[in-house]
């Protein structure tokens, strides 16, 4: 798998020219897209990119999933991702690349540690409102201009300045779109808590391993960062945190409807290690479970 860790290598391989600036390159897409390979094996990208993508024409497929918008969305990626494609879309917008040095001595560095969705998959894209567009189409020509008109001496604090706006804009447009989500469709947490039911679905027999929520972000189609984020929107816990009271719940059944001891309700449960179970356990009950065996009505 080929690895691309510096701008003027990438560039190349995309059959672009050199960046604008050693650090930050800013194309419009339907200039550049005609050069980009018509498909592509998977390549690991170590660099920071952020594409606005906008005047798409019907569907839009992304992963296994298909999507109809009348305006733009934003993609994010952060470096060590894998890419791949097929064939090519083309589209109107703008793409952001820059080199993790650029941001490093900066306040947006924190910033991108601080907001997850440079680490969602491409299913989770940001899609915005038309007011939206319009406001982050305004920032990504300002510093599209900026690099153009001045290249390598482009001034840096301006551009990062502009960056650092996309970022707050970017976290609060997707906070609406969770909201908007969780108001017109199943809640993910119903979802989720149907394939955990369906984890569990028969506590005679001993469940396939422990939930995590990888597993489940990939049942959902959407990345563990993605997921996490909507359910803490419509439930105000993490997925993790949602997972482990459902696990809690079905080891209350167990001790308190069953004869099975400690150890037989660990591993019924998934867990491989008994002490870890009454560990975790006692941690999110606040009592070891033999406290609650000892309650069961016999």
């Amino acid at each position: 798998m080929k690895t691309f860790s510096d701008l003027s290598s990438y560039n190349r391989y995309l059959n672009l020219s050199e960046p604008l600036h050693p650090l930050m390159d800013s194309r419009v897409c339907k200039e550049a897209i005609p050069n980009f390979p018509q498909s592509s094996d998977e390549i690991q990208v170590n660099l920071f990119r952020i594409s606005l993508k906008k005047n798409f024409t019907g569907d839009i497929n992304y992963g296994n999933q298909k999507y109809y918008t009348e305006n733009g969305l934003m993609l994010f990626s952060e470096p060590g991702q894998v890419v791949s494609w097929n064939s090519l879309t083309f589209w109107d917008g703008y793409a952001f690349v820059f080199h993790p040095d650029l941001i490093k001595q900066n306040p947006v560095a924190a910033k991108i540690n601080q907001y997850k969705y440079f680490s969602y998959e491409i299913n989770d894209a940001l899609f915005m409102t038309q007011e939206e567009e319009e406001t982050i189409t305004w920032i990504f020509t300002k510093m599209h201009m900026e690099l153009l008109e001045n290249k390598s001496k482009a001034n840096i604090n301006i551009i990062l300045s502009l960056l650092n706006v996309v970022l707050s804009y970017t976290n609060v447009f997707y906070e609406r779109q969770f909201k908007d989500k969780a108001a017109r469709a199943v809640s993910v947490s119903s979802k989720l808590k149907s394939l955990l039911q369906n984890h569990y679905k028969d506590l005679s027999k001993p469940a396939s391993g422990f939930p995590t929520v990888s597993f489940f972000a990939k049942e959902l189609n959407m990345s563990p960062n993605y997921l996490t984020d909507l359910v803490r929107a419509e439930t105000g816990k993490s997925t993790i945190s949602f997972i482990h009271e459902f696990v809690i719940e079905q080891a209350e059944i167990l001790l308190l409807q069953t004869d099975m001891n400690i150890s037989d309700v660990a591993y019924q449960l998934g867990f491989t290690n008994v002490p870890y179970f009454s560990r975790f356990f006692k941690k999110i009950k606040g009592i070891p479970p033999t406290e609650i065996r000892n309650q069961r009505k016999v």
